[in-house]
């Protein structure tokens, strides 16, 4: 076999393999046993302290859509799907004109959030804090000794 045709098969090779790896790669997160997330208690703040800051997604600036409530966010957001959706892959992108925010990016911890949030569906749900679902446990044990 001449050389010119091995490095031609080896190439196949190696690009039907990436090919075939990449497209392979699937992730389906098992949402079953996690808590609800809370949009107003959990992303909205995400959301506020670092896209809607000033000048940027604050909505008086020409950085494209206001990211400072639940109307315009799900604008950007495809809920159950975050990789289509448009706000989840600036904050995930790691390079390129859409890194966001492209000075410093958004904690593991808070893209997580942001993630789970729109695979539960992306709703505009109001939660109690955790204080106060603690008080309100609190509460309900002190008025079960009682009774």
């Amino acid at each position: 076999m001449k050389p010119d045709k091995i490095y031609l098969s080896l190439s196949l090779l190696i690009i039907l393999t990436t090919v075939s790896w990449i497209t392979s790669c699937t992730h389906n997160a098992d949402l079953t046993g996690l808590p609800e997330v809370c949009f107003e208690r959990d992303v909205l703040w995400i959301y506020s302290n670092s896209c809607a800051i000033s000048g940027c997604h604050d909505g008086k600036g020409e950085a494209g859509p206001a990211l400072n409530n639940y109307t315009n966010i799900i604008k950007t957001v495809v809920p159950g799907d975050p990789g289509a959706s448009s706000s989840y892959q600036a904050i995930t992108s790691t390079w390129g004109e859409n890194k966001m925010p492209p000075d410093r990016p958004i904690s593991i911890d808070n893209r997580t959030m942001i993630r789970v949030w729109i695979e539960q569906g992306a709703l505009n749900t109001v939660c109690r804090t955790a204080k106060a679902a603690d008080d309100g446990l609190l509460s309900e044990k002190r008025n079960s000794q009682f009774n």
